[in-house]
This record gives C-alpha cells, sequence and structure tokens, in this order.
C-alpha cells in the first residue's frame, strides 16, 4: 500500500442531519409569511421554591401547553432586526 492510497473501509462514514420541519408563520411587526422565523418566548418567572424538583422520569408538560399564571407567550419575527424594530 502507498502512502496517499485512500483507505474507504476504515474511514468513519458521514452521519445524516435529520431533516428539518418547514414552518410558516406569520411576522409579529409586518406580518410577512416566514418559513424560518425568529422565535420570541417570554416566560413568566417563578418564585423560590414554588417550583417542583425535576425527575428525569416524570411526564413533562411542553412550554406551550402550560396554563394560568405559567402560561407562555410566543411571538414570530421575520429576523432579529424586525423584533428590534417593535
Amino acid at each position: 500500500m502507498e502512502k496517499n492510497e485512500r483507505l474507504d473501509n476504515i474511514m468513519p462514514r458521514k452521519q445524516k442531519r435529520p431533516e428539518k420541519v418547514i414552518i410558516r408563520r406569520k411576522c409579529h411587526t409586518c406580518g410577512t409569511m416566514k418559513t424560518d422565523p425568529y422565535v420570541y418566548q417570554t416566560v413568566p418567572s417563578v418564585g423560590y421554591g414554588e417550583y417542583p424538583v425535576y425527575n428525569a422520569r416524570a411526564e413533562h408538560t411542553k412550554r406551550m401547553d402550560l396554563k394560568g399564571d405559567q402560561k407562555v407567550t410566543t411571538s414570530y419575527y421575520c429576523d432579529v432586526e424586525c423584533f428590534e424594530n417593535v
């Protein structure tokens, strides 16, 4: 075997990345539709000691599904410049 010969059988294979889900959201300021929007989420603060201890095996609720005082508001923007113009 020569020094510059390529060895395909021992070279690592390229890992495939998962396909990104295409979502269309309307911009909060200008109203244009974007497929890859800038997402801004406002999460309310929780008092010290009121939040339960994290358990990895417990069932978790998504941010979007929280209700009442813990409700998270989500805003979609074209890009950071559109967000800063608010």
